[in-house]
């Protein structure tokens, strides 16, 4: 009893073991990467997720680093980013050259054998390793982030069609990303190699590349739920520093959208912060009176193709009249110690400095000019020949 139950224990702490010791996930880059090394390096999951968004990123990407833990060296980031990344466009280049398409592919739930066997056929070395692959629910969060920033998902789409870039029906961009699960369609692990050579094809002619994300099996119940610690709770890294970025504004947020504490209301929009532009016209008296805030006190709405106020006009446009205030100083009397102020802006909101600009900027020319003026004068005079003769009428004593 003694024998089989230190077997039972034994296997069941061999079984604890082998759960603790999770498969790194292998990522292929096609084309290869031009740096190869004798050594495969193992990037982390916060790093990878940084090269994943760089490479399908419509715009340019600015990596914002605050995600990456302060264990892994910055210095080390950058090379990963530099050498895994989308490499930048040369110098000099045609103008009607196209970039190839990005294409993201996440293979899921790949088993043990299925690596090696991906690894022998492709001839290649894996690119990178991703030691802490996340779990199934992260790669989820993975895909929305994808969505959100514009990159096409086309799981809908095998993928045979996928690696296809003129195939209209499943690329509406230059970029995609794409997620299948081998556990829930075997297929698709067939069909990665038997469509190799049409791949490497489009690979070659400059049309197509292709970063090839194989995920373990064992990767799918990981206590990871995102691909980086910073998106959790939040959904992405982005969502979060939005909710902890100020926004400034000239515009105060009206009393009535505030709660009894002073903040806005948890159901509120954010658009109540963002500073709103006038329109050029309005199409009515009121609402120009109400959304300019009656020309900031500085003016009046009138009718700009009207007379005054009229509203009878079929073309109504609505604009603010800015007028002069006066702004008298302590102290002072009705002509004396009072300054007038002029305003402008579609709102009547900036204080109007063209005439003290012009002032200022006429007096600076003229009297540069006229030192100029001078200063070339006296070079003029500087620069005439003296007479011959000074003394003429002076004759030598004999």
């Amino acid at each position: 009893m003694r024998f089989s139950a230190g077997l039972t224990a034994a296997a069941l702490s061999g079984l604890a073991t082998a759960a603790s010791q999770q498969q790194s996930a292998d990522v292929y880059m096609f084309p290869s990467s031009s740096q190869a090394s004798a050594e495969t390096p193992s990037v982390p999951k916060e790093v990878a997720r940084h090269i994943l968004l760089q490479r399908t990123s419509r715009q340019r990407y600015g990596s914002d680093l605050r995600d990456i833990p302060s264990s892994i060296d910055a210095e080390t980031v950058v090379d990963h980013l530099a050498r895994f990344g989308k490499s930048p466009a040369p110098l000099f280049t045609h103008a009607d050259k196209v970039d190839a398409s990005q294409l993201v592919i996440l293979l899921e739930g790949a088993a043990s054998d299925q690596f090696s066997r991906l690894r022998e056929q492709l001839g290649q070395h894996v690119a990178f390793t991703i030691p802490d692959p996340p779990s199934a629910t992260a790669n989820n969060h993975l895909m929305t982030l994808f969505q959100n920033m514009g990159v096409a998902s086309s799981n809908h789409c095998e993928l045979s069609s996928m690696i296809n870039p003129f195939e209209t029906d499943c690329w509406t961009g230059p970029s995609s990303v794409v997620k299948y699960d081998l556990r829930a369609s075997p297929k698709t692990y067939d069909s990665l190699f038997d469509n190799l050579s049409r791949l490497e094809k489009f690979v070659t002619d400059g049309d197509l590349e292709v970063l090839l994300v194989l995920l373990p099996e064992s990767s799918r119940s990981s206590n990871l739920n995102y691909w980086s610690a910073a998106a959790a709770g939040t959904g992405s890294g982005l969502h979060r520093r939005r909710a902890t970025e100020m926004v400034l504004t000239d515009h105060e947020i009206p009393k009535s959208t505030l709660a009894a504490d002073g903040k806005l209301p948890a159901g509120s929009s954010n658009a109540a912060r963002r500073p709103r532009a006038a329109p050029k016209c309005f199409s009515t008296l009121d609402s120009c009176v109400k959304d300019t805030n009656s020309c900031s006190g500085h003016g009046e709405c009138v009718n700009k193709y009207g007379t005054g106020n009229d509203t009878d006009d079929s073309h109504s446009c609505f604009v603010c009249a800015c007028k002069r205030t006066v702004v008298k100083a302590p102290g002072g009397g009705e002509t004396t110690g009072s300054k007038t102020v002029r305003w402008g802006g579609d709102m009547c909101q900036k204080e109007d400095v063209s005439v003290q600009f012009w002032l200022i900027a006429g007096f600076t020319i003229a009297i540069v000019g006229a030192v100029s003026f001078a200063i070339s004068l006296l070079f003029s005079v500087g620069e005439e020949k003296l007479p011959g003769v000074i003394g003429a009428g002076v004759s030598r004593p004999k």
